[in-house]
């Protein structure tokens, strides 16, 4: 991913609508990159700062922004390898079943 599209991504990120490849690529960019990186710091502080600025409680936003970097990334990755993990049991069983089919009709 490059910054141009980083920067088009953040948004998406902050609402929790990136799929898990985009995610994974949004997040090791973010990682690798102090421009994307401060962007979205940015981007997070304000939104995070307005909706909170009527409470009367302390926060640390930038704690709770490395938290959801890092929640996010850790989803992603976990639905990434689900989806492997899914597909190769389809395959698996599908396998299994044309091999049992073929046995069954070649009496």
């Amino acid at each position: 991913m490059n910054c141009y599209e980083c920067k088009k991504r953040i948004k998406d990120f902050l609402n929790d609508s990136l799929n898990s490849k985009n995610c994974i690529a949004f997040v090791e960019h973010v990682k690798s990159c102090n421009e994307c990186m401060e962007e979205l710091s940015i981007e997070f502080l304000v939104n995070e700062g307005l909706k909170r600025l009527d409470t009367a409680t302390s926060f640390d936003l930038e704690r709770e922004l490395n938290e959801k970097i890092n929640q996010a990334y850790s989803k992603a990755k976990f639905y990434k390898h689900f989806a492997l993990i899914c597909s190769i049991v389809v395959f698996a069983t599908a396998f299994i079943l044309g091999v049992f089919l073929s046995t069954l009709f070649s009496y």
